[in-house]
């Protein structure tokens, strides 16, 4: 066990970049959390794009992975141990000797396997045997292997009890574990809800739209939800906040369901929790969560959720009644009909445990760092 610091402890989060996804949102609260407690608190990125922002007491370091990368004709193995000895030496020389380094973000797991820093810590937003499926179709032991190599390295938190679970169940009892959910931080989310919007611009009204927050990529279940939105009476419309690669296609699908004016597509939203908070309904249809963040922040604004009961997360953070189950499109279709005209009685409680100064505690134990009073 550390002994109480009299100096503040050195803080580093990695990511591959400040975008708006869920293990993005997580560091930032973190790191905010951990600044308020008086840790030197710093966020390392392998690209510049800024989507979320830092708080002020956090400071934010870019090594260009995309301009170190070209620079190496080497294989990924190699260049990505020469880039674990930049990621090295940029530390030591700006940062210090951290006291515990969160590794975000498979590939940021792989390259600081190299690393030689101390109180390195693997965090584990997903599900491996879900992320991996297809590359374990085609190689299982060469994806094992290697999934052992990297996530063997150094101790590994897991955001969800049944990611956790899929990782030993996958590349055994390799390394210390942990499940710590994610943090959410329920009142700056509503203070964010709060923010004015003009729904009418949108052609939208309050409590008069079912909502769907997340990319546009295959494990967000996009297809099964149009399909099963279209059995519907569609008493509302459906609502599609974020970005990705399959958005042309799911607009497609919209238009060759024939409900495309009742869906709407509102691209990323830096700030989407206004949006949330005027839903009559969230719903989250995907193939698999680490754990599904959207649901908690829709429960910190009182709104409420449907999942579909996919690995890992949602069940975790929902009751059965609010669960349907995977690739089961007329069960979703129904379950949407019935949260539409009953919506109250798919009202849950965000759990107080998930609040950030718990979630941070539990990190900071993990690493034995004690905080002096």
């Amino acid at each position: 066990m550390h002994k109480p610091y009299v100096s503040s402890p050195i803080i580093v989060l990695t990511l591959k970049a400040l975008e708006g996804r869920g293990a993005e949102r997580a560091v930032t609260i973190l790191s905010r959390v951990f600044a308020k407690m008086g840790c030197q608190v710093h966020v390392l990125c392998l690209e510049p794009t800024i989507e979320l922002l830092l708080d002020e007491g956090v400071s934010h370091h870019v090594i260009d992975y995309n301009k170190i990368k070209f620079k190496l004709r080497l294989n990924r193995r190699s260049k990505y141990k020469a880039i674990a000895a930049e990621i090295d030496n940029y530390i030591n020389q700006h940062i210090g000797i951290p006291d515990l380094i969160l590794v975000n973000i498979y590939k940021l797991n792989w390259i600081m396997t190299y690393s030689k820093l101390p109180n390195i810590v693997n965090v584990l937003h997903t599900a491996l045997s879900m992320q991996f499926a297809q590359d374990l179709e085609k190689s299982p032991t060469k994806i094992i292997t290697h999934l052992r190599e990297v996530y063997g390295a150094h101790p590994c938190i897991c955001v969800s009890e049944g990611a956790r679970k899929d990782m030993i169940e996958l590349i055994g009892d390799v390394t210390t574990t942990k499940t710590i959910y994610n943090p959410c931080d329920a009142k700056a989310i509503q203070h964010l809800a709060s923010q004015p919007l003009k729904l009418s611009d949108y052609e939208l009204k309050s409590k008069q739209y079912i909502i769907h927050v997340g990319s546009f990529d295959s494990m967000k279940g996009h297809h099964d939800l149009l399909e099963a939105y279209a059995k519907t009476s569609r008493q509302f419309p459906l609502v599609l906040v974020g970005k990705g690669k399959l958005e042309n296609e799911i607009k497609e699908l919209a238009n060759k369901l024939g409900i495309f004016d009742s869906v709407k597509f509102l691209g990323f939203q830096s700030n989407p929790y206004p949006f949330i908070k005027h839903a009559a309904l969230l719903v989250l249809s995907s193939k698999f969560e680490g754990f599904g963040y959207v649901i908690v922040e829709a429960q910190a604004l009182g709104v409420p959720v449907i999942s579909t009961n996919c690995p890992f997360g949602p069940r975790e953070l929902l009751p059965l009644l609010s669960l349907v189950d995977l690739n089961d499109q007329q069960a979703l279709s129904e379950l949407i009909e019935d949260a539409s005209r009953h919506p109250q009685a798919y009202l849950t409680s965000l759990d107080n445990q998930l609040l950030p100064d718990r979630v941070a505690q539990e990190y900071l134990k993990f690493g034995q760092i004690e905080l002096s009073s």
